[in-house]
């Protein structure tokens, strides 16, 4: 995964555009925008969707994940909308966990159209990416929009989305192996993650409902 600050200086090139005329396009201050390129300074996600719009490039490639610079020109809302599925808008977030074990909302990358069968309220909802090959027993590869409800409970043998840090959230099975909460990748090239019990971070925040294959392809 690549750093924002080397994406901002990708993404100037590809619109060949200077640093001065994102600055004027977007309403963000130069100093600020030395600032990201510098990498001293993280943009929040309202910066993120600004530059990304400016540069013409995918707000989750800018954010380092590798996904193509562009989105294609045919986006999911509009598919749904032409074969009369219903959906929802839910909030697509970055692989960032706060100290409390949710997300906040400046972690908030996009709004994405999701089928709404099977889904309650749209407000318990949220999505995150995934990210490499630890779950593909589970059917979850790379690049998958995975779908997850919100809930601080979840029994042996699901499949949710887990703070162990200040940083990260990951997606693994859970399961309890004497008294002892293990979170469990679904592929045998991965070690099982025991979860140290004095560890205040860890926290479930959700439990998966479903997934879309291939969302950025």
């Amino acid at each position: 995964m690549k750093e924002i600050k080397d994406r901002l200086a990708e993404g100037l090139r590809y619109a060949r555009m200077s640093p001065v005329e994102l600055a004027r396009k977007t309403g963000i201050s130069k100093s600020s925008i030395s600032q990201y390129m510098s990498g001293h300074v993280k943009p929040k996600a309202d910066r993120i969707y600004l530059i990304s719009k400016a540069l013409g490039v995918d707000e989750t490639w800018l954010l380092g994940y590798d996904v193509p610079i562009v989105k294609s020109n045919v986006d999911d809302e509009h598919i749904y909308k032409e074969i009369g599925f219903d959906f929802y808008h839910l909030p697509l977030y970055a692989p960032i966990c706060c100290g409390n074990g949710g997300f906040a909302d400046d972690n908030i990358i996009e709004y994405v159209a999701i089928p709404s069968r099977g889904l309650s309220s749209p407000e318990n909802y949220f999505c995150q990416i995934a990210k490499g090959d630890s779950m593909t027993d589970a059917g979850i590869d790379d690049g998958d929009l995975l779908v997850f409800e919100k809930t601080s409970q979840i029994y042996s043998g699901m499949i949710g989305c887990f703070c162990i840090d200040e940083n990260e959230a990951m997606c693994k099975k859970y399961s309890v192996m004497n008294g002892i909460i293990i979170l469990q990748p679904m592929n045998s090239k991965y070690e099982p993650i025991a979860v140290d019990p004095t560890n205040e971070c860890f926290k479930c925040v959700g439990v998966l409902r479903k997934s879309i294959k291939d969302f950025n392809k």
